[in-house]
């Protein structure tokens, strides 16, 4: 049997998917208001999709169209962009959307209606297409008399729309309301409506009967309008079924699965880690590894709050862990982890496993200070306890639907009942799997691998102020990594091993190894000769300690002192009515002032061990009292909490408890944000030479993960290397770095010739974050990748280069602007010994045309040198 479905003919047609290049015809384009009109950046798939949807338009199957995307690819950002597409060009007012489950239709009510939530998706300044401002209202019935400039949405569970339609009321929907209008019907998770199509003629079971009816139901909407059209959006349609594949194979529009997601590398890294300790000693490395995360993310300045998740079989198993856990954290003592650390090194040194990096990055930490940050941590107040009958309360599923949020205070989960279809989490790195009792079948491993592939989902956290849905560091910076991976902490049984492995397997979610590249560079004993090793000097510029005055007002943190919370409502009342315009928030909230009690922001504070005074005093030195924090313009005095309430009900109406967990949610930001931004230490623009020597080590070594890449990736930092025995300019004998490294390394040879007809003893170094510096009269670290060292009769001189991809320029702008002043600030201080020093940093030099060439001019002009002969 031919198994091509639509996707490939349309990929055939077009002459390329993703990543080729020849085009055998003009292929459609995207318009610029959708994009104009979303909050997010359409990935280059996202993109693909859209392309096929428009190239399908005029065609006969164009009515019923299938997007096959993989969990976390964002298929409901592709229908936010279909609906105005078919807005704007086809004339489509009415759009139904219907899914299995109440959750999804919170989850898609943040992300298409609520302008205030993280995860909504159009512009939150408004929609607005050829000059008009377009609204979306939310309605129980659609009406016959229509604004043009409003969309319409009505929101429903497939099996409450089987119901309105089976036994239709007064004022409700019906088919022969819904045949007057053409319309658009969107369906999510759309395997839940195919029980009929799926199971031929086989005996069915009730709920399969039931859901049989939900496929019919569909099908009569379809046909109640010539007009009607369908766009389904699902990451579980088994093509392999014969009967599901002949009914879509001429409706799948587009596929792009989770192996070729987790190829471009759109999720994190997934890896088992196999144990063989009792639940409490895996409990126990899996928090150590899941904190571990979080030291990493605060040094390299991201915030990140990693969380972990320990799921049981039983509610009693759980409970029990639950308990043990908590017993543990606050056991804990100095010595124990240190004697735990030293066995596990035992066990792994030499590995290359990021258990060797985790437990040697505690040996020499305080012990003491880890124990107090697990504590607190680890609270009670910060562990959910996620048992199948609490799984679906409104309180509890509002916390795992943020957990990414700054304000959200859960790092670790308890769970027995597998979590639902839409479960949005980004911010989970760990899964713990208790084993007592655990079945090893393969419907469990099935399920633990549905719990995986949510897990995987990337977390998008700026690093040097660029945020990314990819990896980064799969090919460089090893210890970074680690937030970019999942661990499954799972017990090493064979039998359960392998079905889990093929379970996986079977859901497209591809597992690493913890193998790595090993590149090692030594230095050429030919330079340790050489006067510049011997005697030369780095100029780095003088740090001198932050004052109090640098720290003297939350705002000197980057502390909103002006923030605006939602008051959640009962479930009635948030999701009861849905007819109000959500054009207009007025019309659903109200916003007023929370006042802020003394004694309120008091007792908030005792209950957050931070903001203990000698810990407060740490990071605030000014602070002379926890009074003066509480009462000065300064800090909490200055702050101004809102509240969105439902209309008609009054900031007076919460009970102080209420009250007093929005002041906890504001302290928990302000805790984070106080220790992401304070540094002890500012630059001046005084530089002070440091013996070459000692910064300049014999050897550096880089290891890697490219063996673990798919060809078909995007990503283009892959690590090489070349022997530079020969090229005495440089000083290590082996030239280890990424394309856009290579190509600058190239450009300075292409120099060379025009630099030794006016410079001598010419020497490139390769930086590999050894040599710091700081932005003057700031705090911000800039580590150049390569540094140029020449002299001429006059000086000596130290340049500083830095290859930046075109996707960071802009983030990283300050440390180009950093290099620019060396030579255009007047106050610029060099103390040299013997032959005066000059200081150069020139522009970016960047992976376009256009860059490159503007970095080859800076550095002709300012070296005063011809430029090569190419």
């Amino acid at each position: 049997m031919n198994r091509e479905t639509l996707h490939h003919q349309i990929e055939n047609m077009l002459g390329r998917f993703i990543g080729k290049d020849n085009e055998l015809i003009e292929r459609p384009i995207v318009p610029a208001y959708i994009q104009k009109n979303l909050k997010h950046e359409l990935r280059p798939y996202q993109q693909a999709a859209l392309e096929h949807l428009l190239f399908m338009e005029g065609k006969p199957s164009s009515n019923h169209l299938l997007f096959l995307m993989a969990t976390g690819s964002g298929k409901t950002n592709v229908l936010a962009a279909s609906i105005l597409y078919l807005y704007k060009q086809k004339g489509f007012q009415n759009f139904l959307f219907f899914v299995n489950n109440d959750s999804i239709i919170r989850k898609t009510e943040e992300n298409l209606l609520n302008p205030n939530s993280s995860k909504y998706l159009f512009n939150p300044k408004g929609i607005e297409i050829d000059g008009e401002r377009i609204s979306i209202q939310v309605v129980d019935v659609f009406p016959k008399e229509k604004n043009n400039q409003t969309i319409y949405l009505k929101l429903t569970t497939i099996q409450k729309l089987h119901i309105d339609l089976t036994y239709p009321r007064e004022n409700g929907l019906t088919y022969q309301s819904l045949a007057e209008e053409k319309l658009i019907l969107l369906s999510d998770e759309a395997h839940h409506i195919n029980v009929q199509t799926k199971k031929g003629k086989k005996k069915e079971t009730k709920e399969e009967v039931e859901e049989k009816n939900w496929e019919i139901t569909v099908s009569n909407i379809m046909r109640a309008n010539p007009e009607n059209r369908m766009l389904e959006f699902t990451a579980t349609l088994n093509l392999d079924n014969d009967h599901l594949f002949d009914k879509y194979k001429d409706k799948v529009l587009f596929q792009y699965d989770l192996p070729r997601f987790m190829d471009d590398g759109y999720s994190k890294n997934v890896i088992l880690a196999k144990h063989n300790e009792d639940d409490q000693s895996k409990m126990l490395k899996a928090t150590l590894l899941n904190q571990y995360r979080k030291y990493v993310a605060n040094e390299n300045g991201i915030y990140l709050k990693p969380v972990i998740m320990f799921k049981a079989n039983t509610i009693a198993l759980s409970k029990d862990a639950k308990e043990v856990f908590m017993h543990m954290i606050q056991e804990l003592t100095e010595p124990m982890l240190k004697k735990i650390i030293q066995r596990e090194l035992s066990i792994h040194r030499g590995t290359a496993t990021v258990w060797e990096e985790v437990f040697n990055y505690y040996d020499s930490k305080d012990l003491l200070k880890v124990i107090r940050d697990l504590r607190s941590d680890f609270t009670q107040d910060t562990i959910l306890a996620v048992n199948s009958q609490e799984m679906f309360s409104e309180k509890n599923a509002v916390l795992l639907n943020s957990l990414e949020d700054m304000n959200n205070p859960v790092r670790a989960i308890f769970a027995v009942a597998k979590l639902n279809e839409g479960w949005d989490v980004l911010n989970l790195f760990d899964i713990v799997r208790l084993s007592e009792k655990a079945s090893i079948t393969k419907k469990a491993t099935d399920s633990e691998a549905q719990l995986i592939g949510r897990g995987a989902r990337y977390y998008p956290f700026k690093f040097n102020g660029e945020k990314s849905f990819q990896r980064r560091f799969d090919f460089s910076r090893r210890k970074m990594s680690v937030l970019e991976s999942l661990h499954y902490h799972t017990v090493n049984e064979s039998a359960y091993i392998k079905n889990l492995i093929n379970s996986l397997d079977a859901a497209g979610i591809q597992t690493k190894k913890e193998e790595y590249s090993r590149y090692e560079a030594k230095l050429k004993s030919k330079f340790k000769e050489q006067p510049l090793y011997k005697y030369g000097k780095i100029y780095v510029n003088k740090q001198v300690k932050t004052t109090p005055e640098d720290y003297n007002s939350l705002e000197k943190y980057s502390i909103d002192t002006r923030v605006s919370y939602n008051f959640e409502r009962t479930e009635e009342e948030q999701y009861g009515k849905r007819s109000q315009s959500i054009d207009n928030l007025s019309d659903l909230y109200t916003e007023a002032q929370l006042p802020l009690d003394k004694r309120m922001i008091q007792k908030a504070i005792q209950r957050n061990p931070f903001f203990g005074f000698s810990t407060l005093r740490e990071y605030i030195p000014s602070l002379g009292s926890i009074r003066e924090f509480i009462e000065s313009p300064s800090f909490m005095g200055g702050c101004q909490i809102f509240v969105r309430v439902p209309r008609g009900m009054a900031i007076d109406d919460l009970s102080k408890k209420e009250q007093l967990a929005f002041i906890d949610k504001y302290l928990r930001y302000v805790e984070e944000k106080i220790k992401l931004n304070y540094a002890k230490e500012k630059g001046t623009s005084e530089f002070i030479g440091v013996p070459f020597a000692s910064y300049i080590e014999d050897s550096y070594v880089i290891e890697t993960n490219n063996a673990n890449i798919s060809s078909n990736s995007f990503n283009t930092q892959v690590i090489s290397s070349k022997s530079m025995r020969g090229h005495d300019w440089y000083i290590y004998d082996l030239a280890i770095g990424n394309p856009l490294e290579w190509a600058l390394i190239e450009e300075i040879h292409q120099f060379l010739e025009s630099l030794q007809e006016k410079y001598q003893n010419i020497y490139l170094v390769r930086n590999e974050r050894k040599i710091k510096f700081r932005e003057i009269d700031g705090v911000r670290g800039f580590m150049p990748d390569f540094l140029l060292f020449m002299e001429d009769e006059e000086f000596t001189y130290q340049l500083f280069i830095e290859p930046k991809g075109s996707h960071l320029k802009v983030q990283d702008a300050w440390k180009e602007k950093f290099m620019l002043s060396l030579t255009e600030r007047e106050d610029i201080k060099i103390f040299y010994e013997g032959k005066e020093a000059r200081l150069i940093g020139f522009k970016f030099y960047s992976d376009t045309a256009a860059d490159k060439q503007a970095f080859r001019e800076d550095f002709v002009e300012k070296l005063n040198i011809k430029a090569p002969v190419k």
